[in-house]
């Protein structure tokens, strides 16, 4: 997945052109909007939370089952909502799409180095530190993201501070969308709670990650170290530096050849390339997924192309096929 900013600047990138197409009018909309920009990815910091953690793996089931699935879920669960909660509902959902839009374009670029690196040869870094590298490469190009939109760092930025906003109100009605989902897509009842309460974790996590000065960073990757035993910190790869830099080590602006690692299709395109691409994507999908009449399982698969959020194909499983969760 992109990382945090990353996802948020690219929803900002288009929110004024989705607000005209759906339209959203209140703010509490927008923000939705936002925070749909994000995905499934707060359910990943749910294992900070002893008594919600059995849900975090929901999370990655969603990114690798099949987008159509997905997608058309959410947009029912969103019409079954009414008034207000509606409208938020459906602001969610456009997000949402966003979120799959970009992950499903990047995500390919990202496993290419992040495979690259972990075969290098380099001694200790090899294919179990693979989650470690991924973040890595993530947070260097959020910084670059950030950067390069903004012109500020994250001395100026929070994180945690500027991204995942949402009023209560909002998080009740996107968490009856992933009840919803969950129940739809994965025959399991998740507590009512999940959503809400992982939104609640990303933020603390993100604050405790905060770190500009790089200090806390770094005492925070020696705890984990000395404790997990593992050679790389997870904390230092994605806690994010205070880096003034419209280029990343991972961006490809010299158009370098790599190779999609789900469809071994050859390509030349930057990390910028690839962001236009899926910007360039955003209203079509969003104009079909919610205002198109008919939208069924066959046409969420024709708008996808079965392309799941990590990049590779997945097709439906129908409600009876075998789940990863």
């Amino acid at each position: 997945m992109p990382a945090i900013l990353t996802h948020d600047l690219f929803g900002r990138s288009v929110l004024e052109d989705v607000c005209d197409l759906l339209p959203l009018r209140t703010n509490a909309e927008q923000e939705a909007f936002l925070l749909g920009n994000q995905g499934p990815d707060p359910l990943f910091y749910l294992v900070v939370d002893p008594l919600m953690r059995k849900w975090s793996p929901l999370g990655g089931a969603m990114h690798e089952s099949s987008p159509a699935e997905v997608l058309l879920a959410m947009r029912e669960a969103a019409a079954r909502l009414e008034g207000r909660e509606g409208q938020i509902a459906r602001a969610y959902v456009a997000g949402f799409a966003c979120h799959w839009l970009l992950d499903s374009t990047v995500h390919p670029f990202v496993y290419f180095w992040q495979n690259g690196i972990c075969a290098a040869g380099v001694p200790g870094l090899d294919a179990s530190a693979g989650s470690r590298v991924h973040a890595e490469i993530e947070r260097d190009i959020d910084e670059m993201v950030l950067y390069s939109l903004t012109g500020k760092t994250v001395e100026d930025w929070r994180p945690h501070d500027n991204a995942l906003a949402a009023s209560r109100q909002a998080l009740d009605a996107i968490n009856k969308l992933y009840f919803y989902m969950a129940l739809w897509v994965y025959g399991r009842a998740i507590d009512p709670r999940t959503f809400s309460t992982a939104v609640v974790e990303f933020r603390l996590v993100q604050r405790v990650f905060d770190s500009p000065s790089g200090r806390k960073r770094a005492a925070l990757g020696t705890l984990e170290r000395a404790l997990t035993r593992e050679p790389f910190s997870l904390v230092r790869s994605m806690s994010h530096r205070a880096r003034a830099e419209e280029a990343s080590d991972f961006d490809n602006r010299e158009h370098r050849g790599w190779e999609n690692p789900f469809t071994h299709e050859a390509s030349r395109a930057s990390f910028w390339d690839l962001f236009d691409s899926a910007r360039g994507r955003v209203l079509p999908t969003v104009d079909e997924l919610l205002l198109s009449d008919e939208f069924d399982l066959a046409a969420a698969r024709e708008l996808t192309r079965d392309v799941n959020f990590e990049g590779a194909v997945r097709e439906p499983q129908g409600r009876d096929g075998v789940r990863t969760w």
